[in-house]
């Protein structure tokens, strides 16, 4: 019970890790090829080991259609592979996107954007910096690490408290009545 508490507490955490807030933190206006675009990252830095909510939206209302292509490309001395973001259109921006890059590790980052339309293909590499998650603090982790000890303790109490109660079970069955000694009387 406490593991599926614990997968599940971790599966809220990683879903509102990418949904995006309201405000992006960080607005970048790049140029891939021929097409101006708007970046919107709802992060800065990204946290490591969680996606990376983003929009991306042509900064000049575009007649045809555009394809986009996003990748999460690790930086020089990050040990990590390059991984294709999941995203969809963005309902609210004509041929604009939204989505999630994931970030597997700390260090930096590179949210490469391929964009395909009439115009002709363009490429731009947007720099991110991913940063670790806080540590927990150390009681919190002498308290999670003594779970075992003190399950054990709970576990021995109940233990000696049912051997207690069996033995005075047994001797309440025990009790022995008072006899007299015959007498006669005559």
């Amino acid at each position: 019970v406490i593991a599926l508490l614990v997968v599940l507490v971790d599966l809220a955490i990683s879903i509102a890790a990418i949904i995006p807030g309201s405000n992006p933190a960080r607005v970048d206006h790049v140029t891939a090829g021929p097409y101006q675009l708007t970046v919107n990252l709802y992060r800065n830095p990204a946290d490591a080991g969680y996606g990376l909510p983003f929009a991306i939206a042509p900064a000049r209302a575009a007649n045809s259609p555009l394809t986009f292509h996003v990748s999460s490309l690790p930086g020089q001395g990050v040990d990590a592979t390059p991984i294709q973001a999941t995203f969809s259109a963005d309902p609210q921006v004509r041929n604009g996107i939204r989505g999630a890059a994931e970030i597997t590790v700390k260090g930096p980052w590179t949210l490469q954007i391929q964009v395909d339309g009439s115009a002709g293909k363009g490429v731009v590499n947007v720099p991110i910096n991913a940063v670790a998650l806080p540590a927990i603090p150390v009681w919190l982790g002498w308290f999670v690490g003594f779970v075992p000890f003190y399950v054990l303790c709970v576990f021995f109490v109940m233990q000696l408290s049912r051997d207690k109660k069996a033995e005075q079970a047994r001797t309440e069955h025990i009790h022995t009545p008072e006899t007299k000694s015959p007498t006669l009387t005559m």
